[in-house]
């Protein structure tokens, strides 16, 4: 699968009191991290919206596993790519990593959506196209960070 790396330096706006990431932005982050993987597989967010069929790609579930603290000043490396793809649905997992230290790893389960016709608010679950598919699916690595 296709993997987008981007570096996060840790700003002290990130932090709480004692200095640690405040939990909320690895969220943050990790929505960066799909968009940074659409963009490195050639489908940016900007130009996937210009299309009026395409409504996004609406978040259905995430989680997150902590396993070591970053802390104010630390330089995170975020790998993101799709576990695994649904019937209209896809998996996206989301590493930091501090050196060789895994520091957290999360997941979201989101769909591929449209929009319904003459439902200015309405969208739809659709199945993702073949050709977003497929350049998910290559092998490769991207820095999204150059």
């Amino acid at each position: 699968m296709l993997q987008a790396t981007q570096r996060i330096r840790v700003e002290w706006g990130h932090c709480d009191p004692a200095r640690i990431i405040f939990n909320p932005n690895y969220y943050i982050w990790m929505d960066q991290g799909t968009h940074g993987l659409l963009e490195a597989a050639g489908f940016p967010f900007a130009k996937l919206t210009e299309n009026h069929e395409f409504r996004g790609c609406p978040l259905v579930a995430s989680g997150m596993d902590f396993r070591s603290p970053a802390y104010y000043s630390d330089v995170l490396t975020l790998t993101s790519f799709v576990e695994k793809f649904g019937t209209r649905s896809f998996t996206m997992r989301h590493r930091f990593t501090r050196d060789d230290t895994l520091l957290a790893e999360g997941h979201e389960v989101r769909v591929w959506a449209a929009n319904v016709p003459d439902d200015p608010r309405g969208m739809k679950a659709v199945p993702v196209p073949d050709d977003v598919r497929a350049m998910l699916e290559a092998e490769g690595t991207v820095d999204m960070t150059a």
